[in-house]
């Protein structure tokens, strides 16, 4: 089992957690129903790619449940000194051991705010603690360089939502059927983007193996994704370093540092962005050095072009591109598959511990 084949299992993965729904929502939906008058708020909590699976979904989230919504990392969490006792707080961690995020739980729980918990099962350090447990149904995963669970994450935060949406009485059942049939589209090309962006590699691959660094751009969820694409090539192929950015962020100041060095991935879902796509994506490519556009759009043939299935959820279309990318990236340099696996004690527990035993 390699990771490359972790990443093509998502849809049976995306399967499972739709047709599991009604089951995985009950407990938050029975611990709401006495506060949806008063609730206002959702905030998810959680570091890394729990961050950012929040960063990628809580849009959605927020349009589906018409709650106020938004992500905050631990650490920032817990330096707050104002809390909303009418927000439903969410805690994220696939293994549930995240020692700032269990931290975070305790701290608004002690308050009597409502909280919830998305990992992997319910026997998790992190679930225990929780008022309520959401399964993240990711199912095992092999690696610790989450690409199964970074999915996973993502809808069932989107499906919880939806869940939430129907429970205020803003979603209909039409609707929330319509976003179901929509989540489940995802797996219809999915295979087929996973083989296109193996070829779009070995077509690209000169280029992309020379750079000194890589820097991600994504406009909407499509952010969430550019901030997961950098986390993993980072970690996977060990050769770069990443940065990922909001595309109109990303271009107020970080453009005047570039150089034949660096590669600029854009991801463009053609929407409101694609001005600012497209003048990245020629700027890099006619002036300074490469650039790739992923999705949308693409300008010659060194882009890796595709129409998503989805609508709400063509998020999850675009990760498996990076996620290749940076897979690819590793196992081309000579990197054994084996030491892509996560490494039991990590090197670097000698000096901090970010997670509970």
């Amino acid at each position: 089992m390699t990771l490359l084949d972790c990443i093509y299992r998502v849809p049976s993965v995306i399967e499972g957690i739709v047709a599991r729904r009604e089951e995985t929502f009950a407990p938050l939906l029975d611990a709401v129903k006495d506060r949806l008058g008063e609730l206002n708020e959702i905030m998810f909590i959680g570091s890394g790619t729990s961050n950012t699976c929040s960063l990628t979904a809580y849009r959605f989230v927020e349009k589906a449940s018409k709650l106020s919504t938004s992500t905050m990392i631990p650490n920032e969490f817990l330096a707050k000194t104002v809390y909303n006792p009418k927000a439903l707080y969410v805690f994220v961690s696939q293994s549930g051991t995240s020692t700032l995020t269990q931290q975070s739980l305790k701290k608004v729980k002690a308050l009597g705010c409502l909280t919830a918990a998305i990992t992997e099962a319910p026997t998790t350090p992190l679930a225990k603690e929780a008022d309520v447990h959401i399964d993240m149904g990711c199912g095992y995963e092999e690696y610790g360089m989450r690409t199964i669970g970074y999915c996973a994450s993502i809808l069932t935060e989107m499906l919880m939502g939806v869940a939430l949406g129907q429970a205020r009485g803003v979603v209909s059942e039409t609707e929330a059927a319509a976003y179901t049939e929509d989540a489940l589209a995802v797996t219809k090309d999915h295979k087929e983007i996973c083989d296109r962006t193996l070829a779009w590699f070995d077509h690209n691959k000169e280029a992309l193996m020379d750079v000194d660094a890589f820097v991600l751009y994504g406009p909407g969820s499509l952010y969430g994704v550019a901030m997961e694409g950098a986390l993993k090539i980072l970690e996977i192929a060990k050769r770069f370093m990443c940065v990922g950015y909001e595309m109109d962020d990303g271009l107020h100041g970080p453009t005047m540092g570039f150089t034949k060095r660096h590669a600029v991935i854009v991801l463009n879902d053609g929407g409101k962005d694609n001005h600012l796509a497209m003048g990245i994506a020629k700027y890099m490519k006619n002036d300074v050095g490469h650039a790739y556009v992923i999705g949308a759009n693409p300008i010659d043939a060194d882009d890796l072009g595709f129409t998503p299935a989805s609508k709400d959820f063509a998020c999850l279309e675009y990760a498996p591109v990076v996620e290749i990318l940076a897979y690819r990236l590793a196992v081309d340099y000579g990197i054994e598959l084996k030491d892509i696996k996560t490494q039991d004690p990590l090197p670097e527990m000698k000096y901090f511990n970010t997670h509970d035993e």
